[in-house]
Formats: C-alpha cells, structure tokens, sequence
C-alpha cells in the first residue's frame, strides 16, 4: 500500500496510526544462519607449563557437539544469577552460527573456538 492511500484512510478514521505504520513498514523476516553441529577449541596457558598445554590440547583435540555446548549452558545459568544475560538467546545463537571463529587473546590464556 502506498502513502497516499494509507493517509486517506487514517483522514476517514478508518486506520489508527499503529495499523497505518504497520501497513507502510511491515516486518521483514530475518534470515537464519546456517546450523552448527560441532565446537572445536584451542586453549593455550603460556605461563603455565608444557603438561597442563599437553593436557588441555589432548582433552579439546576432537570436536564437542553443539548438543553438550548447549546443555554445559543450561547447566552454567544455574550457577551465574544475572539478568544481563539472556542464556536462552545465547543457545539459539550458538545453534546457527556455523563457520564462525572466536580467538580470545589475554595476558593469562589464548582461546581459539571454531564453530562447525
């Protein structure tokens, strides 16, 4: 529907101005990414040493499904009481996030994750 006609209407009462605005801008759908199905991690501590790297690098050498990232979530909000954070969006979004990369890079640890 064009402006012209959608202001007539609301002249003649016969839209309200949320109904009006509606019809001149209606909701675009968006799109979904594409689904994940796997998490692989690298974790590196470099001031600790060459065992816990070892170590780490043997426990994270195959990928984790995204089922058992999405419940160590659920599990993590029970622990963490915050409202700034919304874990159920948190979820979706790790549910559609394929072929994206995290790397997290600090004084104490280097994090690498791999969503597949």
């Amino acid at each position: 529907m064009n402006q012209k006609t959608v202001l007539q209407k609301i002249a003649k009462n016969e839209l309200t101005a949320y109904e009006a605005y509606n019809e001149l801008y209606p909701e675009k759908k968006t799109k979904i990414g594409k689904r994940a199905f796997f998490i692989k991690m690298r974790v590196k501590i470099p001031e600790e040493g060459r065992g816990l790297n070892t170590f780490l690098r043997i426990l994270f050498a195959i990928p984790i499904p995204i089922m058992f990232a999405r419940m160590g979530i659920r599990l993590g909000q029970r622990f963490i009481k915050s409202d700034e954070v919304d874990f159920k969006e948190i979820s979706r979004l790790l549910k559609y996030s394929k072929n994206t990369q995290i790397s997290v890079e600090s004084s104490d640890a280097l994090v690498d994750i791999k969503i597949m």
